[in-house]
């Protein structure tokens, strides 16, 4: 990504009592979305929305998506968009330039939106933040009613919910802001019944083009199904299943899983051979699940990502044999000839393999704060229910101090031996970039710093530790620390491996 990620505590810090909004320190880009926004008369919020659905606010340094599409406002050109060059005419700028000058990008995305919203309204910009769905669905260039309506429904989905992350040091954000969308010809679209039904019980089908794929019944023919290939999709959900059911992409895979929820859709059946190892002998042995996401940025990797895709995963073990190990689930980089990077290393392998493995005899052990006789807390903690990233009803926050107070997170320990732990906060550019969690381990205590302004509302990985058997505090959340802003203590989980 062309933007370094840096963080930093922000020098002021929201009030947990509710009564007040967080306070936020918009940079150059904030403010490079601002301009765009007020000069094509698009409402900002849209114009946010719409370029973290496409790339959480990333550049990727100028590198195109799957769709060919670049930028913060995924400006593409591909058989059903044609963004790009559109933006190049209204605004009179190379493509190149669109390609690659952040600013210009974000203009070029605006004009285009404008432009759309025109088509839509008999030339006039909707005053309605609601009426402006059909022009987002329409941005999308996706080549389907139905994807183009799921496109939309997550760009309004993030208007009410809003979204935040650091972006070189300074905060990029949607404020939530309550919003029912006029779907206007969107309104009744709905998956088209087919004849084929998706394998996996818990997934949707929509069919890739029978163009990308290769018809078979491989269990039947002999041709056994000995690996589950992970992908990284380099676009958004709703693109990459639009593209797959587009002839000219010849690409497929059999399954795509969303970021944000863990929706699941299939694609191809798994009898058939999809197009997506970039190995004859792989694709014909192999399913391929598409992950939502860009390899460059691990934002992207959520738990309900994980946890949707390992269910997947462990089911296609059991229904075809495969080992549940690695050898056997792998990345497309692991592919023999393979060109390709996804998943990537911000990719979790211990964690979703342990999700993989689980069973009814597996330890998978969770302690919220509420666990009043498992949480071991001073009266210099205070609780809250303001931030809507947190796990349970509640959660305990501090300021930072040079004492030893921390919040004591008691678990009944199984047995001795290897387990991952993972904690659970909500984020907020307020609190605490360098939070010390602090591991009571076989050999005494370990300590792992966390940044508590990002990863919020999923189960962040802390690392895997050798842990005594018995019932016993294992994990505490110290306030003692050189970072500034909020210290939040909210839940912890052990995983035994």
């Amino acid at each position: 990504m062309l933007f370094s990620g840096s963080i930093r505590a922000s020098a002021a810090h929201p009030s947990e009592n509710g009564s007040s909004e967080p306070v936020y320190h918009p940079g150059p880009l904030y403010e490079q979305f601002e301009q765009a926004a007020k000069e094509f008369h698009v409402p900002l919020t849209i114009l946010l929305a719409v370029s973290y659905a496409e790339t959480h606010w990333q550049d990727h340094h100028g590198k195109p998506s799957e769709l060919n599409g670049y930028g913060l406002m995924h400006l593409a050109d591909n058989p059903t968009n044609h963004s790009l060059p559109e933006a190049s005419q209204l605004l009179g700028i190379p493509e190149n330039q669109l390609k690659n000058d952040v600013k210009q990008n974000i203009r070029g995305g605006a004009a285009v939106l404008a432009q759309r919203a025109k088509e839509l309204n008999q030339g006039k910009l909707p005053q309605d933040l609601a009426k402006w769905y059909t022009a987002v669905a329409a941005y999308s260039g996706l080549s389907s009613k139905l994807t183009a309506k799921w496109y939309a429904d997550e760009v309004y989905d993030l208007i009410n919910h809003g979204a935040y992350r650091l972006v070189d040091g300074k905060d990029m954000f949607i404020r939530p802001t309550r919003v029912i969308p006029d779907k206007g010809i969107y309104a009744d679209v709905k998956a088209v019944q087919a004849a084929s039904t998706p394998d996996y019980p818990y997934a949707n089908w929509v069919a890739a083009s029978s163009s990308n794929y290769t018809a078979a019944n491989r269990v039947a023919d002999g041709n056994s199904i000995n690996y589950v290939i992970i992908h990284t999709t380099e676009g958004s959900y709703s693109g990459t299943i639009s593209w797959f059911q587009n002839p000219q992409a010849q690409v497929s895979s059999h399954y795509v899983v969303r970021s944000s929820d863990g929706e699941i859709t299939q694609m191809v059946q798994n009898k058939d051979i999809a197009w997506h190892a970039g190995n004859w002998d792989y694709n014909v042995h192999s399913i391929g699940i598409e992950h939502e996401g860009y390899v460059s940025d691990p934002s992207w990797f959520t738990d309900a990502m994980y946890r949707a895709s390992a269910s997947l995963t462990r089911w296609l073990c059991d229904k075809y044999g495969i080992p549940k190990d690695r050898s056997h689930i792998i990345g497309h980089n692991q592919v023999p000839g393979s060109t390709h990077t996804d998943p990537g290393s911000g990719w979790d392998w211990n964690y979703y393999m342990s999700l993989v493995n689980q069973s009814s005899s597996s330890t998978e052990i969770v302690v919220d704060n509420s666990n009043t006789s498992r949480v071991s807390v001073s009266g210099n903690w205070a609780l809250s229910s303001w931030n809507s990233q947190k796990y349970g009803a509640d959660y305990y926050y501090t300021t930072p101090q040079a004492v030893s107070e921390p919040v004591w997170f008691k678990f009944n320990v199984p047995s001795s031996g290897s387990y991952s732990v993972y904690a659970w906060w909500p984020a907020d550019p307020g609190y605490n970039s360098n939070t010390p969690y602090i591991i009571r381990t076989s050999s005494g205590n370990q300590t792992v710093y966390a940044n508590q302004q990002a990863g919020g509302g999923k189960w962040n990985y802390l690392g895997t530790f050798n842990l005594p058997a018995g019932d016993q505090y294992i994990v505490g959340v110290s306030r003692w620390t050189s970072g500034t802003g909020y210290v939040i203590a909210d839940a912890v989980k052990l995983v035994k491996n």
